[in-house]
């Protein structure tokens, strides 16, 4: 789900960024803790949301293929003038979106804007 940077090189700048000999202060331990929590839940929930979002963008466009291939396609199509901006598929879509990638870089918000049920 995080395309940039990835949950890799997230982890990887994290491991560059702390210091090795052990003199990181409270706030530094604090936001490399974020990042590395921030990568977990990507690699946890992304696959899942990912698959979500193909889903929802392959029934939009009645395509098949995989989310970056799909994201593209709706680009064009958008661009094209064949999805309007305020067709409600594509805003219900773009929803899921923001709410999938708020569970994975924000949690506690990403539950305060759920949707009821």
């Amino acid at each position: 789900m995080i395309t940039h940077p990835t949950a890799q090189a997230l982890v990887e700048g994290v491991a560059r960024w702390l210091p090795v000999d052990g003199s990181a202060s409270g706030f530094t331990l604090r936001v490399a803790r974020n990042a590395l929590e921030i990568a977990a839940r990507d690699m946890a929930l992304g696959p899942a949301a990912d698959a979500r979002a193909a889903a929802r963008i392959a029934a939009l466009l009645g395509r098949k293929g995989d989310r970056d291939s799909l994201d593209r396609l709706l680009v064009e199509a958008i661009r094209a003038g064949d999805i309007a901006p305020d067709d409600s598929r594509l805003v219900a879509h773009m929803k899921a979106c923001a709410l999938d990638s708020l569970a994975i870089d924000q949690p506690k918000y990403a539950h305060e804007l759920a949707p009821e049920r």
